[in-house]
């Protein structure tokens, strides 16, 4: 595949991406999250709806990060570094981008001065109260649980719950990880088995997914 039909192919999606710079495994892991995402929202509608537009770039180091406004069109990016996308095993590549755009997806639920601020949005707002004081899946962006989980923490922790609904591999992969199964009693949460989707989590981003498709049936 070119890196031009490559980018086209991203645009149905709303992704949308400059095609120089990106080598041919970063192109097909890209495209491997975008439609596993996708492929749960109801298909390239859904994600369209979820999310809106977004740029998509590749920068040489770093992580991923998502610029909720940016001044121009389509007015939110995401950056991802190279490091991150080539990681081992490397479908976790893909789990860092879908963490991104599970951020876009927040941030597209948020006002105009909320997002120029870095605030969340609705879904992650709504997250907080309706998990109480279940703990995120993994380490990364939860261990915090009422007054003390900042809405900052709670973004992180709306992002790994998309990504770990969506890659159930991925908690599979963290569970030998020390600092994964030691949170929990670092952080006052003893008789949590972490890492892992909590019910009440599984619940909430299930039924996120659940409303795009519902909306894309009803638009048929």
């Amino acid at each position: 595949m070119s890196a031009d039909s490559w980018a086209q192919g991203l645009q149905p999606y709303g992704l949308i991406v400059a095609p120089s710079g990106w080598e041919g495994d970063e192109q097909a892991l890209v495209l491997r999250a975008v439609r596993r995402m996708a492929q749960a929202l109801g298909g390239a509608e859904g994600m369209r709806r979820a999310l809106g537009a977004v740029r998509l770039e590749r920068r040489k180091q770093g992580g991923g990060g998502l610029y909720a406004f940016w001044p121009r069109p389509p007015w939110m990016r995401i950056v991802i570094g190279e490091p991150t996308l080539h990681q081992q095993p490397e479908w976790l590549g893909e789990v860092a981008l879908v963490h991104e755009l599970a951020h876009a997806w927040d941030a597209r639920t948020a006002n105009i001065v909320a997002r120029v601020l870095g605030r969340p949005g609705r879904v992650v707002r709504e997250l907080v109260r309706f998990v109480g004081e279940e703990p995120g899946p993994t380490w990364y962006g939860s261990g915090l649980s009422g007054l003390r989980r900042t809405l900052r923490a709670a973004s992180e922790e709306w992002a790994e719950t998309v990504a770990a609904y969506l890659y159930p591999e991925y908690i599979a992969h963290l569970s030998s990880r020390p600092e994964e199964q030691g949170w929990p009693q670092r952080a006052g949460l003893t008789g949590h088995v972490r890492p892992g989707l909590g019910p009440r989590h599984h619940a909430y981003v299930e039924e996120r997914f659940q409303e795009i498709r519902r909306w894309c049936s009803s638009a048929l």
